[in-house]
């Protein structure tokens, strides 16, 4: 009885201290260390797990109703402690461990079990009540506090006083968590504080944040979003427009016309504002849907991102903006009222708005359910695009670090030695020796592959240093594509200067993706598809002039993840590459090398126009580019590339087409003919009346493509 007492005013205690970050939408409430889990460890150990469960639940439970915490929420944090602790105990028992003693190393099977059911029972009940569907646990803080737990149950065994010694080092531990997330909260008002200031420059937008944020909110709400996904739109809704305080207030409140330079303040506000977004962690994750909220479905918007480009937040800021931009009073027009506006909304659902995402705005401001106007399907893939992925922006390396191996395998040869276990010594030293030799034989790679590269740093032309520099992270690393991308001063974006390969990023995706990157100050930034939405594992490394100014990015992509020693050498030799390049981003030509073709099944918007759309069909990236560089006097081409067999996005093409109302089919082998019949044959049918002049088919070598587009320019 004494220990469950104990045990119980402990509880109670750290929850007391326990503070909550949901409010910020993050996903590391599960994940965070809190004092009352290596309680519940403990506990689990010591007064076995039938106790363990009934005082975590008791004592967490109404803790958290006291704290003001909604019963559903004080439910689900009592039964995640409660059924871990559980679930770790039978764990523990069912190892042939028994319950009110831990001794080590015998018990260690039992600790084991105990920490994988415990970590992986609070994970699963939280993710779950959120509707997650990502149950990766961040096994640092999880593994922490088994370890402490297991520290407790041993004190306990000798002692119950010397085990609440423990206790005040926890409370500690709880009291540091909680002035960070003071910390974080500080951060988030002083951001809400910026967009008020930023709205209440100009009457007309005056709480327009608010607004939004509040009708994202909503339309999430009753499309049955996680919690975590809701407070993740509120803010991205909350603070899309801090990139407005670049733009001076004269501009905001002109009522005629804006100038070019007007015009291009403007336009740089979204971006501006996701760079702000993306220093912050808790408002990172939306600073992609935040740069994106002026773009249209159709790719009309401000950088010429379409459909399957945005992100399925970036579509809830569109409707909501434009609602409310719609329904205020502006100096350039009218106020519409609010069935005008959402007619606006349907009509112009499927072309500037997310059509199903429209159907549910329009419906909950007519207080009507989204489940009554959008089909299964529809509410299905909405709230399935709605999951977080991991992100994978990252900078440093990634892969194995065989030095850390090394390390590890000292220090369990070191521990085996001092518990005096000859098999411990033997697999720690088995385990050093190899990651030694796997960190030489990385050095070894390392200074090779420098090598290599300040060979090709040696003078000459930019386009050729490029060539050169490629050849050689092609040797150690098989690369799909390569682009050297020129940066603005004013750090707003750029423009692909020199590119290799078949198949690479969107030039809008790439520049949006690069963007937020720079804002990372990491020497190498790493994507594995989830930012560029792309099956390749891409990086991005920086260059520099001698003054540190970014210039450039040089962006290498493969369908493998870059190994290591390539990583090593491309941080290590960043200066050289900047200096070597420095000229290349002035080229105004483009090498035609090219690897491989990517992989079938791929749609690409490879760069976008207005005037014309070039469809390209198989591995003829080169040929098209230089077309279309040679007649971009003349006229705007779209570039698009399908492969020549598998599947290809009839809607893109489309949609493509509805654009620029001329197209050229391009082509290089009679086996593409019957893909370049299929895809004519869908304009022809669906996109008919958008056309200007007949669809032109060409076949190279054979055909003279640069003729071809000048003569539909003349039309």
């Amino acid at each position: 009885m004494q220990a469950l007492l104990l045990f119980a005013a402990a509880l109670i205690a750290a929850e007391l201290l326990h503070r909550r970050e949901s409010d910020l939408g993050t996903d590391e409430e599960s994940d965070r260390f809190s004092a009352a889990g290596p309680l519940a460890a403990a506990a689990a150990i010591f007064l076995g797990p039938s106790q363990a469960l009934i005082v975590s639940i008791l004592c967490v439970g109404p803790v958290r109703r006291l704290q003001g915490d909604g019963w559903r929420d004080s439910a689900i944090r009592a039964l995640s402690l409660g059924g871990a602790s559980a679930a770790g105990g039978y764990a523990y028992t069912l190892a042939g461990s028994k319950t009110g003693t831990l001794v080590l190393p015998d018990d260690l099977l039992g600790l084991a079990l105990l920490g994988v059911a415990f970590i992986a029972v609070k994970t699963l009940v939280v993710r779950l009540s959120a509707g997650s569907t990502i149950f990766e646990p961040d096994l640092l803080p999880a593994g922490a506090e088994v370890a402490l737990g297991a520290a407790i149950a041993i004190a306990a065994d000798v002692n119950l006083w010397q085990a609440a010694l423990l206790v005040p080092v926890l409370l500690l531990i709880e009291r540091l968590y909680g002035r960070m997330i003071v910390l974080r909260r500080e951060v988030a008002s002083a951001l809400e504080t910026f967009a008020n200031l930023v709205d209440e420059r100009d009457p007309s937008t005056y709480r327009h944040s608010v607004r939004v944020a509040q009708s994202v909110r909503e339309l999430a709400e009753a499309l049955g979003l996680p919690r975590s996904d809701v407070q993740r739109l509120w803010w991205a809704g909350r603070l899309h427009d801090l990139g407005k305080v670049a733009v001076d207030a004269a501009v905001l409140r002109k009522p005629g016309r804006l100038d070019d330079a007007d015009w291009a303040a403007v336009r740089r506000a979204p971006r501006l504002s996701a760079r702000l977004l993306q220093r912050f962690r808790f408002a990172a994750q939306q600073a992609k849907a935040v740069e994106y909220h002026r773009e249209r479905l159709d790719g009309s918007g401000y950088y010429g991102a379409r459909g399957a480009d945005l992100p399925l937040a970036a579509h809830f800021l569109i409707v909501a903006d434009s609602f409310d931009a719609m329904t205020s009073e502006r100096p350039f027009r009218r106020r519409l009222s609010r069935q005008e506006a959402l007619a606006e909304i349907d009509a112009n659902a499927g072309t500037q708005f997310h059509p199903a995402i429209a159907k549910a705005f329009v419906a909950v401001q007519r207080d009507e359910r989204p489940a009554d106007v959008l089909s299964n399907e529809e509410l299905s893939e909405i709230r399935g695009a709605s999951v977080p992925a991991h992100s994978h922006m990252r900078t440093g390396g990634v892969g194995i670090r065989p030095e850390l191996f090394a390390m590890l395998g000292v220090a369990a040869a070191l521990v085996g030695a001092g518990v005096q276990v000859p098999e411990v010594v033997a697999g720690g030293g088995a385990v050093a020796a190899a990651g030694l030799l796997l960190w030489t034989a990385s050095r070894l790679r390392v200074a090779r592959l420098r090598r290599w590269l300040n060979e090709a740093f040696a003078e000459g032309e930019g386009r050729v240093v490029f060539d050169r520099v490629v050849d050689v992270f092609q040797r150690a690393w098989p690369l799909q594509f390569a682009q050297l991308v020129g940066w603005r001063e004013d750090g707003d974006g750029g423009t692909v200067e020199l590119r290799r390969g078949s198949w690479a990023v969107p030039d809008a995706e790439l520049m949006s993706w690069l963007l937020r990157a720079a804002e990372s100050d990491g020497d190498v930034i790493f994507d594995h598809g989830n930012e560029l939405g792309s099956e390749a594992a891409t990086i991005a490394l920086p260059l520099r002039r001698e003054n540190s100014a970014l210039f450039g990015f040089l962006v290498l992509g493969g369908m493998r993840r870059p190994p290591a020693h390539v990583l090593a050498t491309a941080r290590s030799a960043l200066d050289g590459l900047g200096l070597a390049l420095a000229d290349a981003t002035e080229a105004d030509t483009r090498p035609a090398r090219f690897f491989e073709p990517a992989p079938c099944g791929e749609t690409v918007v490879f760069r976008e126009g207005s005037d014309l759309s070039v469809i390209v069909v198989g591995p003829l990236l080169d040929t098209a580019l230089e077309a279309i560089d040679a007649a971009r006097d003349e006229l705007s081409a779209e570039l698009l590339l399908l492969p020549a067999d598998g599947d290809w996005d009839a809607g893109a093409v489309l949609q493509s087409v509805a654009k620029t109302s001329k197209v050229v089919l391009v082509h290089k082998n009679s086996g593409d003919e019957l893909r370049v019949a299929e895809v004519a044959a869908c304009i022809a049918e669906d996109a008919f009346h958008h056309l200007d002049a007949p669809v032109r088919r060409v076949r190279v070598p054979g055909s003279d493509l640069v003729a071809q587009l000048h003569d539909l320019a003349a039309l």
